[in-house]
C-alpha cells in the first residue's frame, strides 16, 4: 500500500505477505499517520471494497469497521469514482516509483528483509529525493509547509481491537441467524429490540 500526502508528496509505503482485510488496512493507515506524524483531514480512495461496499448514483455504502475507524481518528473518506483512474491524482504516480525505482531488480531472502529495506528505501531515497513536480525534497517541504496542517493523530482503541462487532437481525419469532444454525436472543435484548422499534429506530 502506498500513501502519498498531496502537497510535499511526503511518501510511505507498507508491504504485507498476505492479501490486506479491513484490519490490516486499518493497521497500515495507523502506521502511516505515525510515521507522518499526524493525519491529514481528507483521505482519497479509489473503489476498493475495503473502504467502499457500493455505490449508486455517487451514493456510497462504506465498510462500516473503516468507517469507524476514520471517524474515531478524525479524517473524512473521499471515494473516486468508479473507473476513474485520473480522480486518484498523486498517488497513482508514486505506486509506479515504488514498482520501478524501489522494487525493481531487488531480491530478498526473507520477509523481514523486505520490510527492513522499504523503511531504509523510503528515508533515504524516496522522501529526500528531488521531486519531479514540485522541485523540492519532500521530508523537507513538508516540515516547512505541510506539517503544520496535519491533524494530531493518536492510535485510536479500535485499530487494536480483536472483537469485531457483527451486526445480526432477529427475526419476529427471537431468532438471529447465524451461519446455517438459528440461535434463541435472550429474552432481555428482544425486548430492548422492540423498545427500539417503537421508538422509530428499528433493528
Amino acid at each position: 500500500m502506498v500513501f502519498v500526502l498531496s502537497n510535499s508528496r511526503l511518501m510511505y509505503v507498507s508491504v504485507s505477505s498476505r492479501p490486506i482485510d479491513t484490519e490490516a488496512f486499518i493497521r497500515i493507515h495507523d502506521e502511516a499517520f505515525r510515521y507522518f506524524g499526524g493525519s491529514p483531514e481528507e483521505c482519497v480512495y479509489d473503489q476498493t471494497r475495503l473502504v467502499v461496499i457500493k455505490e449508486e448514483f455517487r451514493e456510497l455504502e462504506l465498510n462500516n469497521r473503516f468507517y469507524q475507524y476514520a471517524t474515531m481518528a478524525g479524517f473524512r473518506i473521499r471515494a473516486c469514482e468508479g473507473y476513474d483512474p485520473e480522480s486518484k491524482g498523486k498517488v497513482e504516480a508514486g505506486v509506479k516509483y515504488v514498482k520501478h525505482n524501489g522494487l525493481y531488480g531487488e531480491s530478498f531472502s526473507e520477509w523481514s528483509e523486505l520490510e527492513s529495506y522499504m523503511k531504509e528505501w523510503l528515508d533515504n531515497t524516496a522522501n529526500v529525493r528531488v521531486h519531479g513536480t514540485t522541485g523540492r525534497k519532500p521530508f523537507e517541504m513538508y516540515e516547512e509547509e505541510e506539517r503544520m496542517h496535519m491533524r494530531p493523530y493518536f492510535t485510536p482503541e479500535c485499530v487494536n481491537k480483536s472483537d469485531v462487532l457483527i451486526q445480526r437481525k432477529v427475526d419476529k419469532t427471537g431468532l438471529i441467524s447465524w451461519g446455517a444454525t438459528s440461535i434463541r436472543c435472550p429474552w432481555h435484548i428482544r425486548a430492548q429490540a422492540l423498545e427500539w422499534k417503537q421508538l422509530g429506530q428499528g433493528l
